[in-house]
């Protein structure tokens, strides 16, 4: 099938999916992301400390925020209805849940709401595609990265059907991987790290490998981190001048667990995460000799992206956006790797389509009442298995895969160069 048509007709289609799915698919996710955007919209500037008395806590970055009332302010004044959708949407009271849903979905502004909510997305997708179509030499390899892009369920899914922004984040840390190795912009590595940071936290554990692979001196180590955190604190800032300390919450609501004392179980993720990521700085450092390339560097952040997953919930499967175009460029240049990347999607899904809400009954806005009455696959694997032993089962399959997968690409890293040598 691949072959039937060329590279700009599968991006076409890539495209077309996207267009066809943004009006016809919600989730409630889009109430927490619409809420603190629509207080600022409203005159209400203390973000965090109003988010902070609202039932099911929803904490973004600052950036995020601002994405969002950007969204929210430009096209209120062009598409009819969206600001009373979008008041609706961000008042949704969480505790009410499906009833709600179900009322929300009856607006007669549903359907185009929804479409120009998600529309932005596809200006950071497209400039995803052709930053990956610059690094990727021949036209072969060119073709299968848009393919793969196009169709990847998680991506559709997660960003185009849930409505989340994790997309625009892991943009940035793909801009910053480019800009790495180009001579005299290493500055707009970092500064895409943090920007990326005041999107999502994620996106700052790869400013040491930036520093590491495009420092040439102390100095330049130095100004190269001050264009990785002062945007950033910056922001932040600005954000503590007005909600105090609130504004600081988002890194508790999202702190990983660190009772190593009483979990032997966080102690040994803990250590597999440090050994990674010890590594993978070892190599750039002393074995590298600084001869960096696109390949050798993709395979240091799929290596750091697989390190943090193991102590990430496996169900928010929009979280997976993150490392998926790594995962691409990966396996479309080692295809002996393609069964594990499907195999490692089936597992991905089989992990978040649980609740009705995010399995079937995300095409609410068609007929909530029918699609949300569909059984999701939580209903299915909780009658046939016990639900825990199901997921834990998934758990372990999932850490098993992406375990092999960095100890097969930290053997090539290390063993590869001994075998060059003799």
């Amino acid at each position: 099938m691949t072959e039937r048509f060329n590279a700009k007709q599968w991006l076409l289609i890539c495209f077309l999916l996207r267009l066809a799915v943004i009006p016809f698919t919600f989730h409630g996710d889009l109430s927490f992301l619409y809420r603190a955007p629509h207080y600022v919209l409203h005159g209400e500037w203390d973000v965090y400390g109003m988010v902070a008395k609202t039932p099911g806590k929803s904490f973004y970055p600052p950036l995020t925020v601002i994405y969002f009332v950007c969204v929210q302010f430009f096209f209120q004044y062009f598409i009819p209805g969206y600001e009373v959708f979008t008041h609706s949407l961000a008042n949704q009271n969480p505790a009410v849940g499906v009833i709600e849903v179900k009322q929300l979905m009856e607006s007669q502004y549903v359907f185009t709401s929804l479409f120009f909510m998600k529309l932005p997305y596809l200006i950071f997708d497209f400039l995803l595609i052709k930053i990956f179509l610059k690094m990727l030499p021949d036209k072969r390899k060119k073709k299968y990265f848009i393919v793969f892009w196009a169709v990847n369920p998680v991506v559709i899914y997660g960003t185009y059907m849930v409505g989340q922004f994790d997309l625009i984040p892991a943009f940035l840390v793909v801009l910053a991987y480019y800009y790495s190795l180009q001579q005299g912009k290493e500055h707009f590595a970092c500064l895409s790290l943090s920007i990326g940071f005041l999107f999502k936290i994620f996106p700052i554990v790869f400013l040491p490998i930036v520093l590491l692979v495009s420092s040439r001196s102390i100095k330049d180590f130095i100004r190269l981190f001050l264009y990785g955190t002062v945007p950033a604190v910056f922001f932040y800032f600005l954000f503590y001048l007005v909600s105090g300390k609130a504004t600081f919450l988002l890194f508790d609501f999202f702190s990983y667990n660190f009772s190593l004392a009483t979990d032997q179980s966080i102690f040994v993720l803990r250590a597999c995460q440090a050994i990674v990521c010890a590594l993978v700085g070892y190599h750039i450092i002393f074995l590298s000799q600084r001869k960096f390339n696109n390949i050798l560097l993709s395979q240091y952040f799929l290596l750091v992206y697989f390190s943090c997953f193991w102590g990430l919930p496996i169900a928010s499967t929009h979280y997976f956006i993150w490392l998926t175009p790594f995962l691409i460029f990966y396996t479309i240049n080692n295809s002996k790797w393609n069964k594990a990347y499907y195999f490692l999607l089936i597992v991905i899904f089989l992990c978040g389509l649980k609740s009705r809400a995010s399995c079937f009954g995300i095409f609410a806005p068609i007929n909530s009442e029918f699609f949300l009455s569909i059984p999701s696959l939580k209903d299915i694997t909780g009658f046939l298995f016990q639900q825990n032993v199901y997921d834990q089962t998934l758990r372990i399959i999932y850490d098993l895969v992406t375990g092999i997968w960095t100890v097969a690409i930290l053997k090539h890293l290390y063993f590869k160069r001994e075998i060059n040598e003799t």
